[in-house]
């Protein structure tokens, strides 16, 4: 999801099934109508006979007012099952979910399962089974089918746990390239501004906005994970993947060198520098890592905010500003342009095959329910299930328009805020649809990702333009847990400095400051975390 996306925007995006990632082969149907014929007939013959509950917990964003629970319907009459579904907050979700699995009273089902959640823990203490290949084969061919041999690999090879095995269901991504810079082109025009190719162009740009204008230039909240999230926009002007406070490590796209931690390296210097400009300069938000989405979203809809490099359509954009700002008009940066501080290396973000959301069944729940399931999921990555999924309910959420589904008026899109969602009819609100394990029609992203699909053709034939690699890691699971610890008490010391030296406490150019950071860097084992992840990236990448 995104973390830089506002909670509104990412509301929409989940709720409506927007989704990102990478398309290469085997993008066609994974099944033909043929298929959901003869499930249909082989239910009639008495398969689903016997009504099955099965308990599901779902990390949700916002509570959705279900107008008609279109879901439960489709579940009891295609499959007899029934979704007995407690709800959380994504923040509080895994800590439940959780105290659940200990206390032995953990979901059956989960339809959203995230690895920098609790989803380690889970597969660690035996919460979760996993899924054998010999059972995707027999049970999943719908699924193995959206991927070509070369992408399983390396999602295979990706996701599997410590023991060999997979333990959730990753889905794959459509759309290879997705997230570039918008702007408020009207503001831009007015005060004859070109949008900024470099650091030092950025700083100077948003400072003669914000003098001319009075806005904050730049609003974004962190979240629980890291409150770096917030200014994470800018990694990729210092050549590092956006997601780098996820991956922790990454591979250079261009020597192939690995970097086991470098935001506890010289490495990172210069990015702090430029966002401590920004935040002294006032370009930033005073508060954003404590700001919550609604106090960014107030802020946003008060005319703040004249940049971002986001996934939303510039319409979504101009839709939270408009109230405001009546002639606002954001656009996508001409040809996709990123700002660089190396016009020889231009970090963008490739999207991985696949992301770690998907579905994961607890340990121990009856081979029947596991049969159910399964033949539940191989339905919803089908054809027929992607449609549904995305579109809804023929007649209720979309019509069909010569050949192609279309959304009806009263529903919200990727293109229009106003509406009813697809979580008001029960629709993906634990995120087993689009932004989970469920690809989009085929229809989608045509109708509503031109521009991204255009993205995925120019960004990268671009010269001197680079997607990050995600590094493979091979970890025991004694390591891995022994990397969790020092982890979670490394990255609350890189929080805690990097917020420093942002808000100016202490000064990033500063060589005595600078030293202050690395010694707790290296009192919080920073040698060791190094060695355990470049043993576990060697590991993966030499067998």
């Amino acid at each position: 999801m995104k973390r830089k996306s506002f909670t509104f925007a990412l509301t929409l995006i989940l709720s409506l099934s927007l989704v990102v990632g990478c398309a290469k082969n085997n993008d066609a149907p994974s099944t033909s109508p043929s298929t959901s014929s003869t499930a249909e007939a082989t239910a009639s013959n008495g398969k689903y006979d016997k009504e099955l509950t099965i308990t599901v917990s779902r990390a949700i964003l916002d509570t959705s007012n279900v107008i008609d629970d279109l879901e439960a319907k489709m579940l009891k009459e295609k499959f007899n099952l029934v979704f007995k579904a407690e709800d959380y907050s994504r923040n509080d979700w895994p800590t439940k979910t959780t105290l659940l699995f200990s206390t032995g009273d953990g979901p059956e089902f989960i339809p959203y399962s995230r690895d920098q959640w609790k989803s380690i823990e889970w597969m660690s203490a035996g919460y979760l089974r996993p899924f054998e290949m010999d059972e995707i084969k027999e049970k999943l061919p719908n699924y193995l089918k959206i991927w070509s041999d070369e992408e399983w690999d390396t999602v295979f090879k990706s996701t599997r746990f410590s023991d060999g095995k997979l333990y959730f269901l990753p889905n794959k991504r459509t759309i290879p390239v997705q997230n570039a810079w918008q702007y408020r082109k009207d503001l831009f025009d007015k005060y004859e501004l070109e949008f900024p190719k470099t650091p030092d162009e950025m700083i100077e740009t948003l400072t003669t906005i914000k003098d001319k204008t009075g806005l904050i230039p730049f609003v974004s909240p962190g979240n629980s994970s890291s409150p770096l999230w917030a200014v994470s926009t800018f990694f990729q002007m210092f050549g590092f993947p956006d997601l780098l406070l996820t991956w922790n490590s990454y591979v250079d796209p261009m020597t192939k060198q690995f970097y086991a931690y470098p935001l506890a390296s010289d490495q990172s210097r210069d990015l702090l520098i430029f966002l401590n400009k920004m935040y002294t300069n006032g370009l930033l938000m005073k508060d954003f890592a404590t700001a919550t989405s609604d106090q960014t979203n107030k802020l946003i809809a008060q005319g703040n905010h004249v940049i971002a490099q986001t996934i939303n359509d510039p319409s979504f954009m101009e839709g939270q500003q408009k109230t405001a700002a009546p002639d606002v008009k954001w656009a996508w940066v001409e040809n996709f342009d990123h700002p660089t501080n190396d016009p020889n290396k231009t970090i963008y973000k490739k999207e991985s095959y696949y992301s770690f959301w998907g579905p994961a069944i607890k340990q121990g729940i009856s081979q029947e329910k596991v049969d159910r399931l399964l033949d539940y999921l191989n339905w919803a990555i089908s054809d027929e299930g992607q449609l549904w999924y995305t579109y809804g309910k023929e007649g209720v959420t979309y019509e069909m328009k010569e050949g192609t589904p279309t959304f009806l008026p009263t529903m919200s899109t990727p293109t229009q805020a106003e509406g009813n969602k697809l979580a008001n009819y029960g629709i993906n609100i634990g995120g087993i649809g689009l932004g989970g394990f469920i690809r989009p029609y085929k229809d989608f992203d045509q109708t509503f990702n031109k521009t991204k699909l255009e993205m995925s053709e120019v960004i990268p034939t671009k010269p001197n333009y680079y997607g990050p690699i995600e590094p493979i890691l091979q970890l025991s699971d004694a390591d891995r847990k022994k990397l969790l610890g020092l982890e979670t008490t490394l990255n609350g010391v890189r929080d805690e400095y990097w917020l420093k030296f942002i808000t100016d406490a202490l000064d990033p150019s500063n060589d005595a400051d600078w030293k202050k950071f690395m010694d707790a860097a290296d009192k919080a084992g920073l040698a060791e975390v190094v060695k355990l992840r470049t043993d576990a990236y060697n590991k993966a990448n030499n067998s």
